[in-house]
């Protein structure tokens, strides 16, 4: 049986600490509470014990520019005695049903296996680069005007401000409101923050990190503009009388490499995170499709949705005028088909990661190549899809 379980209940935090493997202090659990409070967890219960469990995180995503309400999933968690008895499978059918009547068009997770959630409509849509550097090969830029100083009390809100500017240079990044800042962000106390000024004194980047044992972990980096890139990059290099080598996580497309005289360090792509629509009609009628002149034009897209049947179906893109309309249809003629895909190849497709066109080239989906073509001018690609939170 699936109930709502409060999140002060003990019990969440019991299941949490077995299956994550840690052990909080008691006034760690009660920060927990605190942090949050906003989540809503469903619990799946076997008579009055709670066998399994899962957290949505109500979250907001800038997605080609777009603010997108999005539910995070996490702390999905079963105690050993009930596991592989479908309680994990009927929780999550359960979330995306209860977050699409509530509004959210997308979900994200961290997968401790990605065909497990990918069964589940999630895809893979967000990669990160890790870099690990030996200090003496980071790069050194002198005569960069500016500066780069060690952030005071009080200054925190310059960061916010930095952080909005960097989520437009890519897709998918978190609208983080003061909550998340005051919990997920600043509640990192061991680590130390340098912001980076122009010339004229405007904040354009910073960098949340930490020196231990002979390395300089970088838990967050913020570079705007190239410069700041550059001065940040200066900065970290002046601590290499603490520290041997620079843990850096980047976007997977980032171009550190070109910054550095020798850029053979070890850089290591990873999957990070997955995405789901959770309500395709939604989502598409206010998807921000480029706009190409005063062309009109009709494309007509079949998707499958195997755990939430409603977002199956046909729908009708329409632009006319620099606008869009989405109209859900019967089954029209087939030569009228533009593609027919499945809500993790449209998961990707939406997000940036992949075109139309190299989905149809690898056999990933069928189609009329001529109109894929076409309607793959209309999905912006120039932002990158990255995530610099986890949950």
């Amino acid at each position: 049986m699936i109930q709502q379980i409060p999140i002060t209940n003990d019990e969440i935090y019991e299941l949490s600490a077995f299956a994550f493997q840690f052990t909080p202090a008691p006034e760690e659990i009660e920060k927990k509470k605190e942090a949050k409070k906003h989540e809503t967890v469903w619990g799946w219960l076997e008579g009055e014990n709670l066998a399994a469990k899962v957290h949505l995180i109500p979250l907001e995503t800038r997605i080609h520019g777009k603010i997108i309400k999005t539910g995070g999933i996490s702390s999905v968690a079963t105690w050993p005695e009930y596991r592989r008895k479908g309680a994990v499978r009927q929780l999550l059918i359960h979330a995306i049903r209860e977050m699409k009547k509530e509004g959210y068009l997308v979900s994200y997770l961290a997968p401790f296996s990605v065909p497990f959630y990918r069964k589940f409509g999630w895809e893979m849509t967000i990669n990160e680069m890790q870099f690990t550097i030996p200090m003496e090969r980071v790069p050194k830029f002198k005569g960069i005007n500016g500066n780069v100083q060690r952030m005071k009390a009080g200054e925190e809100s310059v960061l916010k401000e930095a952080y909005q500017e960097y989520t437009k240079q890519y897709t998918g990044m978190l609208a983080r409101d003061d909550h998340w800042w005051e919990h997920k962000i600043f509640s990192k106390k061991e680590l130390n923050t340098a912001i980076s000024y122009d010339d004229k004194g405007n904040v354009d980047g910073y960098i949340r990190y930490k020196v231990k044992d002979s390395k300089m972990n970088i838990d967050e980096w913020v570079a705007i503009t190239p410069d700041s890139k550059k001065r940040l990059l200066q900065f970290i290099s002046n601590h290499d009388s603490m520290a041997k080598e620079v843990h850096l996580t980047l976007p997977d497309d980032d171009l550190l490499p070109l910054f550095m005289e020798e850029p053979r360090a070890k850089q290591e792509q990873k999957p990070y995170f997955m995405t789901r629509i959770v309500d395709v009609e939604s989502f598409l009628k206010v998807y921000p499709f480029l706009k190409q002149g005063d062309r009109e034009e009709t494309y007509t897209i079949k998707v499958k949705d195997e755990i939430c049947e409603e977002n199956s179906g046909f729908y009708q893109i329409h632009f006319q005028n620099g606008t869009h309309h989405i109209e859900k249809t019967e089954n029209p003629a087939e030569q009228n088909l533009t593609a027919s895909l499945s809500i993790q190849q449209l998961a990707m497709l939406l997000l940036g990661k992949i075109t139309l066109e190299q989905l149809y080239q690898q056999a990933f989906i069928s189609g009329d190549l001529d109109n894929i073509v076409k309607l793959d001018t209309y999905l912006p690609k120039k932002q990158h899809p990255y995530l610099a939170d986890f949950f």
